[in-house]
C-alpha cells in the first residue's frame, strides 16, 4: 500500500497534469505553431550570427565572379580576398594551410581553376547569388541564400502543417528538423538547404494536386543541386506507376535530364567517377589530366566507408531507420491516399538510389528527403488516429 506521501505526491502531480492539459488543448495549434517558430527563427538568428567557413566558399564565390574576371590568377586573388573580409583570422589560416589540398589551392590558381566544373553545375544557386551580388559581396549573397532557404523552409512546413491540422506537432517537426541536420545545413555556405526548399515546396504542391507547379519546383531543386535528378527520375517512374501526376513528372523528367546532358557537358564537369573518387579517396591537388580508371573494388570500398561514417557521425541512416520502423508499426498502407503514397515510396526509394549512385555520408544530403517522410508520416498518422 502506498503510503501519504506517496498519494500526496501522486495527487500533486496528477492535479498540475490534468490543469496543464485542460490550459493546452484549447491552445495545442498556437503551442506547437509557436514553437516551430521560435525553433526556425533561432535558427536563422544563428546562422546570421555564426555562419560557419568551408572551402567551397572559394570555389562557390569564384563560379559567382567568372563572367565579369577573366583572367584566373586575377579570380583567385579576388575569390580568396572576398572570403578573406568574410571570416576570422583564425578561419582563413585553417581554410588555406591546414592540409596540402588547400595549401596548393591558396597558392595555384591554375590548380584552383581545374575545380570550378564542380561548381559550375549548380547553375540556379550560383546565378541567385549573382543576382544578389549586385546588392552585397558574393560571400554574403552566398550566406543569405542559405539564411533565406531556412526561412522558407520553415515557412512551407508551417503551411503545410496549417492546411492538415496538424500544427498543434510543431514541437516534433522542429525535432525532424534537428535530427536531419537542418541548422548545420543552414549555417554551412552551400547549395543543400536551397535544394530542400524547393524539394520540400513540390511535395507539398503535388500532396494539393498542384502539379504543374509541383514539377517546376522539382526542375528548380535540380538546377540547385543537378543530383536531386535521382529523385526526380524515381518520382517520375512511381507516378507512371500509379497515376497521380503522369504528366507533369514525366514532362519534369524529361526536361531535367535534358538539362544534365547540357550542363555537365558546357560547365567542364569532371564526370561522375572523377567526382567520386575525389571525394572518397583522394583531394588531388588538380584535376588537370586527373582519369583513374573504374574499379568495382574501389566503388564498393567507397560503399562501405561511407556507410561506416554514416553510422559513426551522423543521422540520417538512424533516422530513415526510425521512420521506416514508424510506418511499418503505426501507419495502415491501405489508408494512405495515393499521391501520399506516391510520394513516400518515391523519397525512400530516391534515397537508397542515390547512396548507391553516389554515396554521400553527410546526413545534410539527405535533409528534404527525411522531411518529407517524416511529414508524410506525420499527416498521415495523425489522419488515421482521427478516424478510430
Amino acid at each position: 500500500m502506498p503510503n501519504l506521501a506517496q498519494r500526496s505526491l501522486e495527487a500533486m502531480f496528477l492535479f498540475v497534469y490534468g490543469t496543464l492539459c485542460q490550459l493546452y488543448r484549447p491552445l495545442r495549434s498556437w503551442i506547437g505553431a509557436g514553437i516551430f517558430c521560435v525553433f526556425i527563427a533561432m535558427t536563422a538568428a544563428v546562422v546570421h550570427v555564426f555562419p560557419l567557413s568551408n572551402w567551397d566558399m572559394f570555389a562557390y564565390t569564384a563560379t559567382v565572379l567568372e563572367p565579369e574576371i577573366n583572367d584566373p590568377v586575377e579570380l583567385h586573388r579576388q575569390s580568396y580576398a572576398f572570403v578573406k573580409d568574410n571570416v576570422s583570422e583564425g578561419e582563413y589560416l585553417t581554410l588555406t594551410q591546414d592540409r596540402a589540398y588547400r595549401i596548393r589551392q591558396a597558392e595555384d590558381p591554375a590548380a584552383f581553376t581545374t575545380m570550378l566544373g564542380f561548381y559550375r553545375i549548380k547553375i540556379l544557386y550560383v546565378e541567385t547569388a549573382r543576382l544578389l551580388s549586385d546588392f552585397m559581396d558574393p560571400v554574403k549573397a552566398l550566406r543569405m541564400i542559405s539564411l533565406a532557404s531556412a526561412v522558407a523552409v520553415g515557412a512551407i512546413l508551417l503551411v503545410w502543417m496549417a492546411r492538415t491540422g496538424t500544427l498543434m506537432y510543431g514541437p516534433v517537426a522542429a525535432a525532424l528538423l534537428v535530427m536531419s541536420a537542418f541548422g548545420d545545413a543552414a549555417q554551412l555556405l552551400s547549395p543543400d538547404l536551397y535544394a530542400t526548399f524547393f524539394l520540400v515546396l513540390a511535395a507539398y504542391l503535388y500532396l494539393e494536386r498542384l502539379d504543374l507547379p509541383a514539377a517546376v519546383s522539382l526542375f528548380a531543386a535540380f538546377l540547385v543541386r543537378p543530383d536531386h535528378l535521382a529523385f526526380i527520375g524515381v518520382f517520375f517512374v512511381f507516378a507512371a506507376i500509379y497515376g497521380p501526376g503522369r504528366w507533369s513528372m514525366t514532362a519534369c523528367f524529361a526536361a531535367s535530364f535534358a538539362a544534365y546532358l547540357w550542363l555537365t557537358g558546357g560547365a567542364d564537369h569532371p564526370g561522375w567517377w572523377i567526382h567520386m573518387w575525389f571525394t572518397h579517396v583522394e583531394y588531388v591537388p588538380t584535376l588537370e589530366g586527373f582519369d583513374p580508371p573504374f574499379s568495382v573494388s574501389g566503388y564498393l570500398l567507397m560503399l562501405v566507408r561511407s556507410t561506416v561514417r554514416s553510422l559513426m557521425s551522423q543521422t540520417w541512416l538512424a533516422l530513415l531507420f526510425a521512420e521506416v520502423l514508424f510506418f511499418a508499426k503505426c501507419i495502415a498502407p491501405a489508408k494512405l491516399n495515393d499521391r501520399a503514397r506516391v510520394l513516400l515510396y518515391a523519397v525512400f526509394a530516391s534515397i537508397c538510389a542515390k547512396y548507391l549512385v553516389f554515396p554521400h555520408y553527410e546526413t545534410r544530403f539527405y535533409l528534404p528527403y527525411l522531411v518529407i517522410m517524416g511529414m508524410i508520416l506525420l499527416v498521415s498518422w495523425h489522419r488515421q488516429q482521427e478516424r478510430v
